[in-house]
Order: C-alpha cells, then sequence, then structure tokens
C-alpha cells in the first residue's frame, strides 16, 4: 500500500507532499495529535480511498501524470516516459530547468513470515544531460520495521553504480544503461523480496481512461478469448467477462447479479442480457467490472469516475469504491471529482485538497488538517456538505 508521495520540480509542482513519508511515519503519534490541535498541518498517511478535489487547474491531472511518468521511468527508462502520453519531452516537464526531477515513495506491506508491517520508502532522481536527454542520477530504497531501531538501505545506486542489501550481505553493482532503473532490474529477482515487492507495487499502477461515450471505443470484431485484466480503456470488457465466467464462477455470479440490480439500462433481466450488454457497456458497467477483478491491481488511478452518472448512479459508484477498500485492505483507489455527492461515505483524512498557491505553484491540503472541517464531520456533517458549504476553499 502506498502512504506518501513527494513530487519535486515536476510541472507546477516544486516540493509538495501528499500523504506520508517513513521519517513521518515514524515520529511519535502524541505529537501529530497535538499538531492538529493547534492548526500545524501533519502528515496524513494514505488511504485504501482517497479523493482529490479542487477548483480546475490545480494540479490533480497533473498528480496523476507524474505518477505515470514515475511509473514509466522504473519500466521503460526515462527518455521513453518523457514523450509517452503526450508528454513533450523531459526539460518541457521541468519547473526549474537546472534541477532534477525528484519522486519520493512511502510503502507498507506485511513481512511475509512474520506480518509485521514493514516500511519500504523509494527515491529517484532524474536529471538531463547537457543534451537534455533524461538519466537515472539517483536512486535509493530504504527500509524499517517497527522492531527496528534505525532504518537500513537495501538499495543505492547513485549515476549507475551501487550496491544493494540483503540478509546482511552487500553487493556491489553497476548498471550498462543510464536508462534502466536498479529497481527494475532487481527488482525483477524474487530472491530480493522487498526489492522486487516495491517494484512489483509500482509496475501495478492502473490509470483508467474510460470515456462516458464507450460505445466510439469499442470495435464491432472484438477478437475473441478470455482476458483476465480490463484494457485502460474498458475495450476488452467483454472478454473479461468471458474469462471471470470460466476461471472464477462464483465472482462471476456475484457480478452478473450485481449488473442486474444496478444497471436500469438492461433490457433483458437475465446472464444473457448481460453478455449482450457488454458488448457495448455503460460507463458504470465497466466500473463494477474493474472493482470484481479477482487478482486486483494495487492502486487504481481514476479521473473523474462520477462525469455523466445520475446522482443514483453516483452513490451505487460510491458504494462498491467503498466496498472494494474493505474487501481488498492492500489495494487502494485514488480519483479526483468535483462532485461533493461522492464525498459524502469519505472521512476528513480522504480527502486531498488542491489549489494554487503563491508564483502560481500547486498547494495541496489534507482536509483531516482543518480544523474546521474535522469538528463539523465530528459533529455528523457529511464531507460533501462541508464542501458545498465552501470549507475547502481559500
Amino acid at each position: 500500500m502506498l502512504l506518501g508521495i513527494r513530487i519535486e520540480n515536476f510541472g507546477l509542482f516544486e516540493d509538495d507532499c501528499v500523504g506520508a513519508l517513513l521519517d513521518d511515519i515514524r515520529k511519535d503519534p502524541e505529537q501529530s495529535s497535538l499538531a492538529i490541535e493547534a492548526g500545524v498541518d501533519v502528515a496524513h498517511p494514505l488511504n485504501g480511498l482517497e479523493a482529490l478535489i479542487g477548483r480546475n487547474h490545480t494540479g490533480k491531472t497533473m498528480f496523476f501524470s507524474f505518477l505515470s511518468f514515475v511509473q514509466g521511468c522504473v519500466m521503460r527508462g526515462p527518455a521513453m516516459a518523457s514523450t509517452e502520453e503526450g508528454r513533450s519531452g523531459f526539460v518541457n516537464l521541468l519547473l526549474d530547468p537546472d534541477k532534477p526531477v525528484a519522486a519520493t515513495l512511502c510503502f507498507q506491506f506485511l513481512h511475509p513470515q512474520s506480518k509485521e508491517k514493514v516500511y519500504c520508502e523509494y527515491m529517484l532522481v532524474i536529471r538531463a544531460n547537457e543534451h537534455g536527454k533524461p538519466h537515472f542520477e539517483k536512486e535509493e530504497l530504504r527500509f524499517f520495521m517497527t522492531s527496528m531501531d534505525e532504518v537500513t538501505t537495501i538499495l543505492f545506486f547513485e549515476n549507475g553504480k551501487g550496491y544493494i542489501q540483503s540478509q546482511g550481505q552487500k553487493m556491489e553493482g553497476e548498471m550498462n544503461d543510464s536508462q534502466t532503473a536498479a529497481l527494475h532490474a532487481y527488482g525483477a529477482l524474487k530472491q530480493f523480496y522487498f526489492i522486487n515487492r516495491t517494484y512489483r507495487e509500482i509496475m501495478g499502477w492502473f490509470f483508467v481512461r474510460f470515456q462516458k461515450d464507450q460505445v466510439k471505443q469499442i470495435p464491432d470484431d472484438v477478437t475473441p478469448g478470455g482476458h483476465k485484466h480490463l484494457h485502460f480503456e474498458g475495450s476488452n470488457a467483454r472478454n473479461v467477462l468471458l474469462y471471470m465466467k470460466k476461471e472464477y464462477p462464483g465472482e462471476y455470479k456475484q457480478l452478473v447479479a450485481k449488473i442486474l440490480d444496478v444497471i436500469p439500462g438492461l433490457h433483458e433481466k437475465d446472464e444473457i442480457g448481460v453478455l449482450n450488454f457488454f458488448k457495448k457497456p455503460d460507463i458504470l458497467a465497466l466500473f463494477l467490472l474493474l472493482l470484481a477483478d479477482p487478482n486486483p491491481r494495487p492502486l487504481l488511478l481514476i479521473e473523474a469516475p462520477d462525469e455523466g452518472l445520475y446522482h443514483d448512479m453516483v452513490d451505487a459508484l460510491a458504494r462498491e469504491m467503498r466496498e472494494y477498500s474493505f474487501s481488498h485492505p492492500h489495494c487502494q483507489i485514488f480519483f479526483t471529482t468535483h462532485n461533493p455527492y461522492i464525498l459524502e461515505n469519505l472521512s476528513p483524512s480522504e480527502i486531498w485538497v488542491f489549489c494554487r498557491g503563491e508564483k502560481d505553484r500547486i498547494d495541496i491540503k489534507c482536509a483531516g488538517s482543518m480544523p474546521i472541517v474535522e469538528e463539523l464531520y465530528q459533529q455528523g456533517v457529511g464531507m460533501g456538505a462541508i464542501w458545498y458549504a465552501g470549507h475547502f476553499d481559500d
């Protein structure tokens, strides 16, 4: 599970943090409680369900783009990641062209034997050479358990040279290519468990890009055969449904029953009707299928999932996302929204408010650090109502 993200020198992000990093987690909880009472902003670890809100052009989409960029750097290298998904090159991603991009990601896992909580914090620094081509300048993976006195570095590489630490043994290494992440190279090996675990977590992030008009996205001649996971556009929905029917019949029956109960546009109220409907499903059906995945991804990132949905369908989607976070305690959903209704079943610590600060920079704050919001929530006022009343705005 992802607990915190720090962004440095990317787009309009100068140095911003969402969630809590390792140093924050190691602080005394009593200190954080006293800070909140004093109105001081404190770090709130990310939960299973998190909403990103704020006015237009305040950085919510850019935040998702940053995470996509980090994933691309780790999996395919910074040069390729800088030109994917419409990005116009590394130097154009920088707030300050003389500084590197840096990312710090804090994860929580369970130890495979003791089941003790384990914290892994991965930092990568990417800088351009004299020709503007980006490369890995530094990577570091720090490891900590509550039974330990100090944090241990288990991976460290600078300009392609470094070491990994495994079972008390330090092994030096050197990368052949400045475009290959050390996390990618060593994370592919199962014997380095927590390096591998961190790598697989980042590799599993799924950026949902369903569109309201799904009919335009799904071709008439979809290739037959079962697919294990949905495509990011949802264009293989019927293939995934057929895969579930064969490999996970129990989950398949539950999903069919749920779709029959929730989707109002079904003309045939039976299994055949559901299969026919998924030739051209609507966006709510795609989300129901995504959230029913028997092998869920560690993190789903969704922009405006409620867009275009009728109010009772928004309620149904909110319930399904909450149920997903309960059913899969080690998986997460981050979503953006402009709809206060979808926030009604969230708590202050599950909402992050984006706004423009000084010099047009992005400013991010957790609603749980706003004393008035916390007080209203404790009195029984819903987060949607608090937002609609203007308590999140400057």
